[in-house]
């Protein structure tokens, strides 16, 4: 029971993470304050080329993340340590941001890479 509901928090924070840099790949008012350190009042475009680049990763980590929940090998074996590398700067970017509601990304940004050091260890 543990595992279904860390899984579900796992992919609640995958929706959550597509959700927000969607908004800003469109220039959602809702990411505004949540994204980019809140400075924005428009997304410039180079800000939305970046997120464009950063759903692509999410997605692919979704898609690792439910191959490995199937017990499915990921080869090569340094992506999921890469994963745990890249959610720890995003930890720390979220955490140091100016705005108050982007530091709230912490939260789903830790659970994913809990998720993937979690596999690491196996």
């Amino acid at each position: 029971m543990k595992h279904k509901i860390f899984t579900t928090a796992v992919f609640a924070s995958f929706t959550w993470n597509l959700y927000l840099v969607g908004g800003v790949i469109i220039g959602a008012s809702f990411a505004l304050e949540r994204a980019a350190g809140g400075q924005f009042e428009v997304f410039p475009a180079y800000i939305r080329i970046l997120y464009i680049l950063n759903f692509a990763l999410i997605i692919y980590q979704v898609i690792i993340y439910d191959r490995l929940t199937t017990g499915i090998m990921i080869k090569p074996s340094w992506l999921i340590k890469a994963f745990v590398i890249v959610g720890v700067f995003g930890i720390l970017a979220n955490a140091a941001s100016r705005s108050p509601l982007e530091r709230w990304n912490v939260i789903p940004a830790g659970i994913i890479t809990l998720a993937f050091y979690k596999e690491l260890r196996k």
